[in-house]
């Protein structure tokens, strides 16, 4: 037992004091997360533009009330920008216009002009398209002449550009040509746009959590939700599982490489059997895991109190989270030190490998379905399907939603059952492999040499 705990600390300072866990450890979450709280930073690095659009107005009737419309968006635009400059907070502050688009210190300006005619052809419609290509036009709309006609029948306006599909340029116009056409649709009614306005304000259905039992006897609740938190907390939660198993299982892989390579395992098994040096091996890794899950547990729980958010992570989650993660990194963490001691090198791992990533990030490939249905068959299989049901069950647990009592202890002993079976075959491998100096390139021959003791 002292032998195995000897090997557990040397495991563990050698997988966290080295630079490269160091490094690991700080730019995984950044990989993960960062684009979320990059983008924005990297949108403010391109500089604002002027962007030349032309309409050809089909009706003769909306270009006024277009050309209105974007002086006053430009004109507010300007000005939010300048105050944006006087307080020296480009990076911190944004405004909004009247139609609610954001106003940064990058957004754009529109120049919006009236083609030659009102109509376009086919020639028109190439010289247009050329000049969007050359860089001297940014897009070109053609409003139909059939578009003001009381018919009922839907009438769309292409809107050209080479980012039309992305183009707030096309989504503010659609605002404003629709508000026109409701506008001038509703005079030729004899109806009042303003009085209908008054009866078309919008009622809102706001997510708000079930009640509970309050101290006093009465219900109360926590409040409402968001739609982002709602989604992407539970993704948050498996992610940082995902983070920790990745961390923990790699190095189990390079360290059984080095000590078969460099003829370390010899001297080793010279002193401790193979079983004390795979169990010293696993609970160092285990200890090692620990430490990296406070550190980023720490972290998210920052995260969400400066969000606050952490009202709406279900605390009960807590315990079965630690658990999980135990039993995932001990399942994932035996299969790369199996596959480790059975090559010789790195790249005869990528065949061994590559099903064993494949099934750990299978949660993380349904997580959306997951998340609306916690219930459903897909969640509910992978929940007790071994190599994802801690991504899972933890993914589940986490949306909010009622998940039978039963079913989070019945996965951790399948999971449990499954681990302890995976660590016996996986030792039983280890020792055969371990002094061997040919490398087992499928599972096949891995699994042969469980009877070739």
């Amino acid at each position: 037992m002292h032998k195995m705990f000897t090997i557990a600390r040397r495991e563990t300072s050698a997988m966290i004091a080295t630079k490269a866990f160091l490094f690991t450890l700080v730019m995984m979450p950044i990989l993960m997360f960062g684009g979320i709280f990059l983008m924005p930073r990297l949108n403010r690095l391109s500089p604002a533009k002027t962007q030349r659009i032309s309409i050809a107005d089909g009706t003769g009737m909306l270009m006024p009330g277009i050309l209105a419309a974007n002086e006053a968006r430009n004109t507010a635009l300007r000005s939010a920008k300048t105050d944006l400059r006087d307080r020296d907070k480009a990076t911190e502050a944004e405004s909004e216009d009247d139609d609610g688009e954001p106003f940064g210190p990058n957004t754009d300006l529109w120049q919006i002009e009236a083609t030659l005619s009102n109509t376009l052809d086919d020639g028109a419609r190439l010289k247009l398209s050329d000049e969007i290509r050359s860089g001297s036009l940014y897009a070109f709309v053609e409003i139909p002449p059939e578009l003001l006609n009381d018919g009922g029948s839907a009438v769309s306006v292409p809107f050209v550009s080479q980012d039309a599909a992305i183009s707030s340029a096309r989504q503010w116009l659609q605002g404003i040509i629709q508000q026109q056409v409701r506008s001038r649709r509703l005079h030729a009614l004899g109806l009042d746009p303003a009085v209908v306005a008054k009866a078309d304000v919008p009622v809102g259905v706001n997510p708000v959590l079930p009640y509970t039992r309050s101290v006093t006897g009465g219900a109360e609740t926590k409040g409402g939700t968001s739609i982002l938190v709602t989604l992407f907390l539970p993704f948050g939660v498996m992610a940082l599982m995902f983070l920790v198993i990745f961390l923990a299982a790699q190095p189990m892989l390079e360290s059984a490489m080095e000590e078969k390579g460099q003829r370390i395992a010899e001297v080793l098994l010279g002193s401790v059997s193979p079983s004390q040096l795979m169990a010293g091996k696993l609970l160092g890794n285990l200890t090692g895991s620990m430490l990296i899950f406070v550190i980023y547990g720490c972290g998210c729980w920052l995260v969400l109190h400066h969000n606050h958010w952490e009202q709406h992570l279900p605390w009960s989650l807590v315990p079965w989270f630690i658990v999980f993660q135990v039993l995932g990194v001990v399942l994932f963490s035996s299969v790369f030190l199996t596959i480790g001691a059975a090559i010789s090198e790195l790249k005869e791992a990528q065949s061994l490998l590559l099903p064993v990533w494949l099934l750990l990030l299978a949660p993380m490939m349904v997580w959306l379905s997951a998340v609306r249905e916690p219930n459903g068959p897909v969640a509910l299989a992978l929940s007790f399907f071994p190599p994802s049901a801690p991504l899972m069950m933890v993914l589940r647990l986490a949306s909010g939603q009622t998940i039978p009592v039963w079913q989070p202890p019945a996965a951790a002993m399948l999971l449990l059952a499954t681990s302890a079976a995976i660590v016996y075959l996986a030792g039983r491998i280890y020792r055969t492999s371990l002094l061997r100096v040919d490398s087992a390139r499928s599972f096949r021959q891995l699994l042969q040499r469980l009877t070739s003791q």
